[in-house]
């Protein structure tokens, strides 16, 4: 069966923010004491900003207020430092599946209104739906997130490829029994390797998806 609706994540696959995310949660936990690596938090990327800052916080012993606290501090200095960055050979990549007339949606862990105002002012009638961790009870790694997407675009879930950057989104799309491609903009290949396909870049998932489709 070939495939019929591609799902993509927002941060790292979309957009290139995951360094300008991590820059902001590290400023955000120094304040506290705690020192992160890029990978502590890449290999979290896709839950929400609540559970990130719940998970990356419990481990480093901090309290419930000193959590909530640095959750705020990381909008804050996210919001200053935010640039909008694209991948190369990402607009080429969606140019191809426009002119195949693939339905497109983006599911992602991050925020309904920053997400929807960049895809409204570059993405403007290219995807046809929106899923962020507020639109669902359970964001990933559960499936349900990427199950509304299908919805939303009308179509069974086995028809639909997700692109992923990140081992949650990984987990999620293969529970909601998609084809999954990763493309290792911020993780290393064996970190996805539970995904379908493994690309180093969109001009390899192009290709990817030309011979799913």
């Amino acid at each position: 069966m070939s495939k019929k609706g591609i799902l993509f994540d927002f941060d790292g696959v979309v957009v290139k923010s995951m360094e300008q995310h991590f820059n902001a949660w590290q400023k955000a936990f120094a304040e506290k004491g705690v020192r992160i690596t890029p990978d502590e938090f890449f290999i979290l990327e896709g839950q929400g900003i609540k559970r990130i800052s719940y998970l990356i916080g419990r481990q480093h012993g901090l309290g419930e207020q000193a959590i909530e606290e640095v959750m705020d501090r990381k909008l804050n200095y996210y919001n200053r430092i935010m640039t909008v960055e694209f991948y190369d050979h990402f607009s080429e990549a969606l140019d191809f599946l426009k002119k195949r007339k693939i339905p497109l949606g983006v599911v992602t862990g991050g925020l309904h209104s920053r997400v929807d105002k960049i895809v409204k002012q570059y993405f403007d009638g290219i995807f046809n739906c929106l899923v962020t961790v507020e639109d669902v009870k359970r964001g990933k790694p559960f499936p349900d997130p990427f199950l509304k997407g299908a919805r939303m675009l009308g179509l069974a879930p086995e028809v639909c490829v997700v692109v992923e950057n990140a081992p949650m989104g990984i987990e999620g799309a293969l529970k909601a029994g998609m084809t999954v491609v990763a493309v290792t903009t911020t993780l290393k290949p064996e970190q996805l390797k539970a995904a379908h396909f493994v690309a180093a870049d969109f001009v390899e998932v192009r290709k990817i998806l030309q011979r799913l489709l």
